[in-house]
């Protein structure tokens, strides 16, 4: 099951990506789960915020790689269409929503990460920024809520990068709004939610649609899109896939025959 559902305080409901064995990766059913979840969540009126978190020590290594490799336009742009649609369900959400980090959150997991109202990460945890790795591009919506976070010069240059940072990092540049210790970034998130119990629910709601910018995160998705449908077909990229499922580095210096 791709998605559970926990109410551990009042007033609070915990999402979480319960697919240990892919390190709760964003598969297509994680993906539809994830939106039905939040949907449910959006109507009761108990619930006045949401966190969303990973099991198995880690918080989401980012897309199947599974699926990696694929070359028919039709299902990348199926694919890309479906990412577009859960990233603005989640971006369009009308209670707060918390990140609670711990472990691993790669590539699309940072994404998501990014695309809650606050972030709060174990000081252990690893933000990696490897869609590059797989010649890819950032998707999710990250081209636009990274900068959002920690400014356009430092956005390009993590996703650039292909590297990892730990949560302290993170939290240094913005990453991240709140540190917790090893452990308890979940625990921590509860807290801070259930902060929201006493607030005024429609003024809430209506402070995070003026806050916001739902078109820049539109265009950011098209972008995107566009993007990989012409990265996924692309050499590199099936390079880079290959690769991965052979456990060894890719060679990007030449096209392969």
């Amino acid at each position: 099951m791709p998605i559970t559902t926990a109410f551990p305080s009042d007033g609070v409901a915990v999402l979480t990506l319960d697919n240990p064995k892919l390190r709760n990766a964003l598969t297509a059913d994680a993906r539809g789960q994830l939106r039905d979840a939040l949907e449910t969540l959006r109507s009761d009126i108990s619930v006045k915020a949401v966190v969303i978190t990973g099991a198995g020590g880690h918080f989401c290594a980012g897309g199947d790689i599974r699926t990696m490799g694929e070359t028919d336009l039709d299902v990348i742009d199926e694919r890309m269409g479906d990412v577009a649609k859960t990233a603005t369900l989640i971006a369009q959400f009308p209670k707060p929503l918390i990140a609670a980090v711990s472990g691993h959150a790669a590539g699309a997991g940072v994404s998501l990460a990014c695309l809650c109202d606050v972030v709060v990460a174990d000081e252990s945890a690893q933000f990696t920024f490897s869609f590059l790795r797989l010649a890819l591009g950032p998707d999710w919506g990250l081209s636009f809520t990274l900068a959002q976070r920690i400014g356009a010069t430092k956005a390009r240059g993590l996703i650039l990068s292909r590297g990892s940072i730990d949560g302290g990092q993170a939290h240094r540049i913005g990453l991240v709004d709140t540190i917790s210790e090893d452990g308890k970034a979940l625990e921590t998130a509860v807290d801070q939610a259930a902060r929201f119990n006493d607030g005024p629910v429609e003024a809430t709601k209506a402070v995070k649609s003026m806050l916001q910018d739902l078109n820049g995160l539109k265009a950011a998705l098209e972008a995107e899109a566009k993007m990989q449908r012409t990265r996924f077909p692309a050499w590199e990229h099936q390079e880079g896939a290959k690769a991965f499922s052979e456990k060894r580095s890719p060679d990007y210096t030449k096209k392969s025959d």
